[in-house]
């Protein structure tokens, strides 16, 4: 089992408890997963906004702005490129709750999805959080700065740092988040995924799948804690 962190997150009173991931000698940036059938963050910070894409179409957007739910005047914003959205399936989709459909987001090789995340008075945002389903080893997150590569955190990582923990079995498997498909995908693994950015910032994340698998993913949030 990973070691526990001292988190940004544990002074604004974050109600659920991370479990530290890892934390990059690229700078100060950590990760943190979710307990096992975990869906959503319980991040509370001064901002955050989630995109369900529960709102749109199941098509492919070339360009998809979103205000993550914080209305017109946010801070903070996103623009997605390669984006495709689907209904929810053995491979991806949170259902339930909210009035959430379970539709999900997906990328595939060549047309990989980005996010370009920004901030009014700053050069980018300290967090970011997905629920990552049916995760390849092919698939990668990069997270950029001002075009410069800051981390990256690969299907594989996430496998390895799963499996090492006493509890790894319990995210494989559709079943905690749409029950009709228990037992259907048990080789895939399913968590929550956070990011917490001290130095430096982001302003980007690619979503890139470099098997031929896609990249599937759902409730992308947002924001900043500095």
């Amino acid at each position: 089992m990973a070691s526990q962190q001292t988190s940004v997150f544990t002074f604004l009173a974050v109600v659920q408890i991370f479990i530290a991931l890892f934390v990059s000698s690229a700078g100060e940036i950590q990760g943190y997963i979710g307990t096992p059938g975990q869906l959503r963050t319980n991040a509370e910070l001064p901002r955050i906004g989630s995109e369900l894409f529960d709102s749109l179409g199941t098509q492919t957007y070339s360009n998809y702005e979103s205000n993550f739910g914080l209305g017109p005047n946010t801070d903070i914003s996103g623009t997605y490129s390669g984006l495709e959205i689907k209904d929810n399936d053995i491979y991806g989709g949170v259902y339930g709750g909210s009035g959430s459909n379970g539709k999900y987001a997906v990328g595939f090789k060549g047309t990989d999805m980005k996010l370009y995340v920004r901030r009014t008075g700053r050069t980018g945002l300290s967090y970011f959080g997905l629920f990552w389903s049916s995760i390849d080893d092919g698939n990668r997150l990069e997270f950029l700065h001002q075009g410069v590569s800051v981390y990256n955190f690969t299907g594989a990582d996430a496998h390895a740092m799963i499996k090492k923990r006493t509890d790894g079995s319990e995210y494989y498997g559709s079943r905690h988040y749409v029950h009709w498909w228990y037992g259907r995908l048990k080789s895939s693994a399913y968590a929550l995924f956070e990011f917490e950015f001290l130095d430096p910032l982001y302003d980007e994340v690619r979503f890139e799948d470099r098997g031929d698998a896609g990249f599937e993913s759902d409730n992308h949030y947002i924001g900043y804690f500095r």
